[in-house]
């Protein structure tokens, strides 16, 4: 193979994150050409309402996609989280290492924080604090943290958000850790971050990890067999099998994380309501090691979703879904 094209999103990040991939690449198969195509899908043309109300799953990604069935790119490099759990037919997901920092992180002119426990502190009596996020996922959990909060829509890219978080728009906002770290702007936020620890806001499934989709054909799958990580890969399966038994989409608030620890694959999941009163937590492990099947871990979130069907989230998710359906009738 001497020449490929990537597809990703037309932003900073994207284009960060695809260099990432050639780099790896270029390891491996030195003699490869390969060209980059940028691809402006609705979610970063539409910027003026929630993404729930104009596509929820697939909103980053079906013009991607479609450009990869057409042959126009050959691989599609993604933020896994912005993945839908279900690829078309004839494509595949392959997960590359290593996976970025997981948390989420609150971004404040300094006076709110989130302590080690996962509290905001530095509100003011009397004073709702704006917070800023366009995630249901987070939207959900803070308001469970901190009920009084006024949740104000945020949209665009890193940039724009942080520009519309230093006009005064909020008093803080919630941002990926790792999107922040590829821009590497931890320099230029210091003093301004504080981490929410994962225990009081699960992440996305999939969340800092990259994901490379292609057409299901030998050639590309030897092409990228090299970068695939395997932990990483059972990790990410691990959360996005537990959404995808859930019939959840990306813009529902549910949260998963796995990880590997004394070769157990460990996996939480959480579904909750809008305002973050109900809440439905479940966790559940395996045994796991570098000969480990990756079919394992799907089973292990399936495992993990019917335990948190049996508890009530199925009743959540069709009120949330419900409510949505109802605003995109009046878009």
């Amino acid at each position: 193979m001497k020449r490929i094209t990537l597809g990703t999103r037309a932003s900073k990040l994207a284009m960060i994150q695809t260099q990432s991939i050639i780099e790896k690449i270029h390891q491996q198969w030195p003699d490869v050409e390969i060209a980059i195509e940028q691809i402006r899908t609705i979610g970063d043309r539409v910027t003026s309402m929630p993404v729930s109300r104009i596509g929820g799953d697939g909103v980053f990604v079906t013009e991607i996609e479609n450009a990869l069935q057409e042959r126009r790119i050959d691989i599609a490099v993604h933020s896994l989280k912005d993945l839908p759990t279900a690829q078309p037919e004839g494509l595949c997901v392959l997960t590359p290492g290593p996976r970025e920092d997981v948390r989420d992180v609150l971004v404040s002119n300094g006076t709110l924080r989130i302590s080690a426990q996962g509290v905001l502190e530095g509100t003011t009596p009397g004073r709702a604090p704006r917070i800023g996020t366009c995630s249901l996922r987070r939207t959900a959990q803070i308001r469970y943290l901190c009920p009084n909060a006024e949740i104000l829509s945020l949209r665009g890219n890193v940039d724009t958000r942080l520009r519309k978080f230093e006009a005064g728009e909020y008093d803080a906002i919630i941002q990926a850790a790792a999107g922040l770290h590829r821009l590497n702007l931890q320099a230029t936020l210091e003093g301004k971050l504080s981490y929410f620890p994962v225990a009081q806001m699960l992440p996305a499934p999939g969340q800092g990890a990259l994901g490379l989709e292609i057409r299901d054909e030998p050639a590309f799958r030897e092409l990228l067999a090299p970068l695939q990580d395997k932990n990483v890969q059972a990790a990410t399966s691990a959360e996005r099998t537990f959404m995808r038994r859930l019939g959840a989409g990306c813009y529902l608030p549910v949260a998963a994380h796995a990880y590997i620890v004394h070769e157990r694959l460990v996996l939480r999941g959480l579904v909750t309501s809008l305002d973050g009163q109900r809440r439905i937590l479940v966790q559940q492990e395996m045994g796991w090691n570098e000969y480990g099947i990756l079919e394992n871990a799907e089973r292990l979130g399936i495992e993990l979703a019917e335990k948190a069907l049996a508890q009530g989230a199925y009743a959540i998710i069709a009120e949330i879904d419900g409510s949505r359906v109802q605003e995109q009738q009046h878009v």
